[in-house]
């Protein structure tokens, strides 16, 4: 297998979030997933973090390809993170390839999956497969990243006769956002989406809206921001008492390297509440999609 790609001089801040969560995912609930969680039946709580992203996984892999019972799958898991999803994946006897962009995700996945899994430090756009070979392309959290038409088409392109492709993700919903605030959640539009599937003619397959039972995981993410929040204004309270002129120089420093937009967008998210369940929902669509190409 081809392992030659474009390498890069910076690293996208996108990419330096992904190996920072994965630290904090680690740490709280023991495992290294980097996706929402299905609350169903659960208090939002950091104890039932893990096993909320559990159940998301296990509604997940009721989605995919049905095979002979000894027939084992090849699965393009794309944007694959730290490998957790592949892992469960192998243990079923699947065979598995792993696109994912980080270095550092890279060598957790290679660690998670006892080095059964392919793994491609690459972008889906830039990666160059040798032939079509796949079952199944996955994009568990990772289609919102790539283009709606590069994602289908390329996807399409690398599954064998009958193949599918399994999306699990947010899309935007049609509510206008205003101010300067991002919204939680992500993705192109979902009525964008059901334009090109229509455009490509797929086979819809499973379309499935999970929003309110994933919607929780922000809020439980703005508790973690406000933690975060209440320690600096707790830190800076002290330097003002004890050492006013290092936090003088402190703050000179700060907006330097932020400019006032990204300091007020900062500063929302540790100090306010403004990501909630129920701005998630109005403004998100968390579907998932099983889909096979119309000339498969």
């Amino acid at each position: 297998m081809i392992n030659i790609f474009k390498k890069k001089k910076k690293e996208s801040s996108r990419l330096v979030g992904l190996d920072i969560a994965l630290k904090v995912s680690s740490f709280v609930t023991g495992k290294e997933h980097l996706h929402y969680g299905l609350w169903e039946k659960l208090d939002v709580t950091l104890e039932n973090l893990g096993k909320a992203q559990e159940a998301y996984t296990n509604l997940l892999f009721k989605y995919l390809p049905k095979k002979e019972p000894q027939k084992k799958l090849e699965i393009l898991d794309i944007g694959g993170g730290a490998g957790e999803n592949a892992k469960k994946l192998i243990e079923r006897g699947h065979r598995v390839t792993i696109i994912v962009p980080s270095k550092i995700l890279a060598e957790h996945a290679k660690i998670n999956t006892n080095k059964k899994a392919k793994i491609l430090i690459t972008t889906f756009e830039d990666y160059i497969p040798k032939y079509n070979s796949f079952d199944l392309c996955l994009f568990a959290e990772s289609f919102q990243y790539i283009p709606i038409k590069t994602a289908l088409k390329k996807a399409s392109i690398l599954l064998k006769n009958n193949g599918e492709i399994l999306i699990a993700d947010c899309f935007r919903s049609d509510k206008k956002q205003i101010g300067i605030i991002r919204q939680p959640g992500g993705g192109a539009s979902l009525k964008s989406m059901e334009k090109e599937l229509e455009i490509q003619k797929f086979k819809i397959l499973v379309r499935k809206e999970i929003t309110k039972l994933v919607a929780p995981s922000v809020e439980l993410e703005q508790k973690f921001y406000n933690t975060l929040g209440f320690s600096i204004n707790r830190i800076v309270t002290s330097l003002n008492v004890n050492r006013p002129i290092t936090l003088k120089f402190l703050k000179i420093i700060y907006k330097i390297f932020f400019s006032k937009r990204r300091r007020k967008r900062l500063e929302k998210r540790l100090f306010e509440n403004t990501r909630t369940a129920d701005s998630f929902i109005k403004y998100n669509h968390y579907m998932i999609y099983k889909l096979r190409p119309g000339s498969k």
